[in-house]
């Protein structure tokens, strides 16, 4: 797992801009996409969503039921015919009903297909924030692995600079037998050491958590150290169509269109076709037998009066539709201030890190020339202690700045929408 990591941005005439990450990374990404539970939780919702979708088209489709029944009446009407014995009884007592019904949409002009739209556009949004959230999970991965390099750099800093003083510590230890220094001279030693030694310990304990954290993202952790080389050009320009909250606020937006369709379809009217067969009694003349019977017709429901119920619903769903138009605005103008302050953040890092890159070379000749001229007597060991501090400073800057650009870079691509584990 030695590979380095390599976060290239480079700016083409489209404004666009490529990136590679080592194959490694790629690996974490995916492993965490079916890891993660939460990203479990929105591909089962996506599977809601599509039967959802299914069940709105199921309103064009004909709905048959079967129904039975059974009443006992009482009293029934009868009728005595006058100079005859003969009772004339018109409805039975015992009353049975056994048969089938069936009900189909004839034509409802949009009201079903505006339905089945916004479930669709449901199905796509959700969609979408699964997508987004794949996307969020990739950084939030891509961020901790680029913790854990710029911890082991760290690490490896404070190793170096360990063995340097180690180096120090016998180079005292020598003079002091020679009577040219003093135990002041080793004790600043000893205790400047167990300070560097305390110091990897936090990032190490630091490396530890962070290690954590990208086992509870992605299930596996890395066994081995990993390396940040980091390589920069010019930042992207600001086209955010492919970032993954602009497209959701998008789809939210059409979601929200929908909801207006609906809202207007409910003023038009609705034709049914209804037929039913079956069996019952109560038909003259044989009133107690039961019959073979069936009906068909159409029925047509046109709404006239609602209270203002629909005009209100009408006024609702404009409203949310215009909070959605904002919503994408304010998502977009965020994206370009964000994007603003990390290429202002990339702008002042290479500074930063050109200055740092010639003082850590000022650093490394000036604690040469300490050494030589500590062995020789020419200087105090406090000379020495300070060329050693200055070549200390000057290595952690420039890993911090080079930190800075990656995280700002990283940034950027993530505002731009790069899926960079696909590439």
């Amino acid at each position: 797992m030695k590979k380095a990591l390599i976060i290239i941005l480079t700016c083409t005439t489209g404004g666009a801009f490529a990136q590679t990450a080592p194959g490694e990374l790629k690996t974490l990404v995916q492993q965490s996409f079916s890891h993660f539970t939460q990203i479990k939780a929105m591909e089962t919702q996506q599977r809601i969503a599509a039967d959802q979708t299914t069940l709105a088209k199921t309103s064009r489709l004909p709905e048959v039921s079967g129904t039975a029944t059974y009443s006992h009446v009482y009293p029934v009407p009868k009728v005595q015919l006058p100079g005859s014995d003969f009772t004339f009884q018109p409805v039975p007592s015992e009353n049975i009903n056994a048969g089938i019904e069936a009900r189909q949409l004839l034509l409802d002009f949009g009201k079903s297909g505006s339905q089945i739209r916004k479930s669709q556009a449901q199905a796509g949004l959700l969609g979408v924030q699964t997508a987004e959230a794949r996307e969020e999970l990739a950084y939030q991965v891509a961020n901790v692995y680029l913790n854990i390099t710029f911890l082991q750099d760290n690490i490896a800093v404070q190793d170096a600079n360990i063995h340097l003083l180690e180096e120090t510590e016998t180079m005292v230890e020598n003079k002091l037998k020679h009577g040219d220094a003093i135990d002041l001279d080793l004790i600043n030693t000893r205790v400047k050491l167990e300070s560097y030694r305390n110091k990897k310990v936090d990032f190490t304990n630091s490396l530890q958590k962070q290690l954590a954290a990208l086992e509870y993202l992605t299930g596996e952790q890395l066994k081995d150290s990993v390396h940040s080389d980091f390589a920069w050009a010019i930042p992207p320009a600001e086209d955010f169509d492919h970032n993954a909250a602009m497209r959701t606020s998008l789809e939210k937006e059409k979601v929200a269109e929908t909801g207006i369709d609906i809202a207007k379809a409910q003023y038009k009217p609705s034709l049914f076709l209804n037929a039913g067969t079956g069996f019952k009694n109560g038909y003259l003349p044989e009133i107690t037998t039961p019959k073979f019977n069936y009906y068909a017709g159409v029925s047509l429901s046109v709404p006239i009066y609602n209270g203002k119920k629909l005009r209100i619903q009408e006024h609702m769903a404009a409203t949310e539709a215009e909070i959605a138009k904002l919503h994408t605005q304010d998502v977009k103008e965020s994206l370009k201030k964000e994007a603003a302050q990390q290429n202002a953040d990339l702008s002042a890092g290479r500074e930063r890190l050109q200055t740092a890159e010639v003082l850590l070379q000022q650093a490394n000749r000036a604690l040469t020339l300490a050494q030589s001229r500590y062995r020789n007597g020419v200087i105090t060991y406090l000379d020495l202690q300070n060329a050693q501090t200055s070549l200390l400073e000057a290595q952690l800057s420039k890993i911090q700045y080079q930190y800075q650009l990656s995280l700002a870079g990283l940034e950027l691509m993530h505002l731009s929408g790069q899926e960079f584990w696909k590439q």
